[in-house]
């Protein structure tokens, strides 16, 4: 599962495929039990670390698979509480160490890893970060990720978005560009599969919302198997035996924030609701780091007056632009189908830092998702005033400009209507 993430990769309704790996046990004797991402390029080291746990704890684990890549219903973060109940623990969820989110209701174990998003380049090639990237340098990233927002600050560098960050990957391989930002098990997982190392180098992105913990979630009734699970990776870590399971996937112990505050306050569970997490066909982006690195506003009251920053024709026009390009994607309503929800306390969050900028840039490169950067400049100004009016922002008598949309830093705060 990745962040944006579908949190990362797209979560969608859940498809079971209950697996026991037995120990001398079967299903109903099973006393772990498990629920892991099958679409996630971290599941096939999720589920050996379930199998080195219960070998520890001498128990049988049943594994019980749910399909996180995507559909038309899409897959709503309350649905982690219906997995909670159906397993002990749910492996995988990754965690932003910034804003520490995670599903309401639900609690996770201590870290048993940390990944995030990197900076990958031919091997050999002397550039490690992105401003030490060419200028005009074309960086593929998936649709609707986290490094989507760092071209913000990078803006000689060209984001060349593809639908998913496997894609991005290959259009690396392919030598179709330079450099590529993409989820650390991504490139793993190509890895183990063609069984080559050599062929890329990766480099930590030092980026706000570039890092994230794993951790597994669980609910109240199953505190007590999150308590040994956590007492189980401390002793598989003691022996050495943990980060044989978890590398190349996943670096052992946990990551602190960012020291990178340039884009700090925008949470990637937060980028992935604005952005769409990979590109092409509806599916997530990718952003860069920061060059004039900009200051994120801090979070502003919700209840203060906010800006009237466009006009009810703009919004009105918007709605239609928007019934024609977006919601066969985020729903007719901005409630979120394949896409995420644009409106609402989840999507314009005061903990997530949100400028109107942000979404805008988001907005006007990324979308739609089949041929994004394709409608005309009015048009997207149009389609964010209508996103504004939707989440209780005013209308006046000055009309929004593309430019303006670009540079606001007004936050973007849920007020309802």
């Amino acid at each position: 599962m990745m962040p944006s993430l579908s949190c990362f990769i797209r979560l969608a309704r859940t498809t079971t495929l209950a697996a026991v790996l037995g120990y001398g046990g079967t299903a109903s004797a099973a006393n772990l039990s498990v629920c892991i991402d099958k679409a996630s390029p971290t599941s096939a080291m999720d589920a050996a670390l379930a199998r080195a746990v219960a070998r520890h704890e001498g128990a049988t684990v049943k594994i019980d698979y749910f399909d996180g890549s995507g559909d038309d219903d899409g897959f709503d973060l309350d649905e982690f509480a219906d997995l909670a109940e159906r397993c002990d623990l749910v492996l995988g969820f990754p965690v932003d160490p910034e804003t520490h989110a995670l599903p309401a209701g639900l609690s996770s174990t201590a870290p048993y890893g940390h990944t995030g998003f990197v900076l990958v380049t031919p091997s050999g090639s002397p550039a490690a970060s992105l401003d030490q990237l060419p200028k005009g340098t074309a960086v593929a990233v998936g649709y609707q990720t986290t490094p989507n927002l760092y071209f913000i600050d990078h803006p000689n560098l060209h984001a060349d978005v593809h639908l998913t960050d496997e894609e991005a990957l290959a259009a690396l391989v392919a030598r179709k560009v330079s450099a590529a930002m993409v989820w650390r098990p991504t490139v793993a997982s190509y890895q183990t599969v063609h069984a080559e190392t050599a062929r890329f180098d990766m480099h930590d992105l030092d980026a706000a919302h570039a890092r994230f913990n794993l951790v597994a979630l669980y609910g109240e009734p199953h505190a007590a198997a999150a308590k040994a699970f956590d007492d189980s990776v401390i002793a598989l870590a003691s022996a050495g035996e943990l980060d044989r399971v978890i590398t190349p996937y996943l670096k052992s112990g946990a990551v602190a924030e960012s020291s990178n505050k340039a884009n700090a306050g925008k949470p990637a569970e937060a980028v992935a609701q604005a952005t769409p997490p990979k590109p092409a066909a509806p599916q997530p982006a990718t952003p860069a780091t920061p060059a004039p690195q900009p200051t994120a506003p801090a979070p502003a009251a919700a209840g203060a007056t906010p800006p009237a920053l466009y006009t009810s024709a703009q919004a009105d026009q918007g709605k239609e632009k928007y019934a024609e390009n977006c919601a066969i994607c985020h729903g007719p309503t901005l409630a979120g189908r394949a896409g995420p929800a644009l409106k609402g306390p989840t999507f314009a969050s005061p903990t997530a830092g949100f400028s109107v900028s942000d979404i805008f840039v988001i907005l006007s490169q990324n979308m739609p998702a089949t041929n994004p950067g394709s409608l005309e400049q009015d048009d997207y100004v149009q389609i964010m005033a209508y996103l504004l009016q939707q989440n209780g922002y005013p209308a006046g008598t000055t009309a929004l400009t593309f430019d303006e949309a670009g540079k606001s830093k007004v936050p973007l705060i849920y007020r309802g209507q």
